[in-house]
């Protein structure tokens, strides 16, 4: 009887040393602090300013309601398209050898003034369209940012070079067509603005127009305001002869 009431104290002990041991090797609950994920349709700007001008983030949250209509945008620059150095000196050469050979025929006259010019480019390929960036934040990245296609780099009353004066980092108000692809080519899923106006925020105009589009689309028309002419349109003076191709639609200097 002695012996097992001693083997069932054994025993006993046993249990409780292994329940204590497994108690001490069971592991605390893991609490896993992760950020949360990000959101990139919250924006810190308001869809639509109080003077009635849209944000970016506006503007994409109702794509259905804007597409292929004028818009006015207010948003910050962050980046300035600039044709790379050696591109621009390549296609400068290449566009004073098609003068020269220009000049040649109209020199010789008869079928080589309507003959074609052909220059080989030997590789050099056209510096891209003007254009920009904009966003609701200053730091925004490009793939994040809007889109401003073919803003003009020409005085409408003089052909003169003009170049965008504006820097990255400033706010601005932006005036265009809300598209999907510009006619020079540039395509944006989510949307880009066809640039037809550029003000800074004290209503200076920094450009105007576009550079490729015919005199009679330079109209900004936005819902529930008169049409406004904006580059050629805004600038002729008189009957001046259309298809200078020095200034896109504008006269002739």
């Amino acid at each position: 009887m002695l012996r097992i009431s001693m083997v069932s104290v054994f025993t006993m002990a046993s249990l409780a040393s292994g329940a204590v041991l497994a108690q001490g090797q069971a592991l605390p609950p893991v609490k896993v602090n992760l950020p949360p994920s990000p959101n990139f349709n919250v924006s810190s700007a308001p869809a639509q300013y109080p003077t009635g001008e849209l944000s970016v983030f506006g503007l994409r949250k109702q794509k259905d309601k804007y597409m292929d209509k004028d818009v006015r945008v207010k948003a910050y620059l962050t980046e300035v398209y600039e044709c790379p150095a050696e591109l621009r000196k390549c296609n400068d050469a290449l566009f004073e050898k098609k003068k020269a050979e220009k000049k040649k025929a109209m020199k010789k006259g008869g079928d080589a003034l309507t003959a074609p010019i052909e220059i080989d480019r030997a590789g050099c390929r056209p510096c891209d369209q003007p254009h920009f960036f904009v966003a609701d934040n200053p730091g925004t990245k490009r793939e994040r940012a809007l889109l401003v296609a073919d803003y003009p780099v020409k005085d409408w009353d003089t052909g003169d070079p003009k170049p965008l004066t504006v820097k990255p980092g400033e706010q601005v108000i932006v005036t265009g067509t809300f598209a999907i692809n510009s006619i020079t080519g540039f395509a944006a899923s989510n949307g880009l603005i066809i640039h037809k106006k550029l003000e800074d925020m004290q209503g200076k105009l920094l450009a105007e127009g576009n550079a490729v589009l015919p005199p009679e689309a330079q109209t900004i028309q936005l819902e529930g305001q008169a049409p406004q002419a904006v580059g050629w349109a805004a600038h002729q003076k008189g009957e001046q002869p259309k298809g200078d191709k020095s200034v896109p639609g504008g006269k002739k200097k």
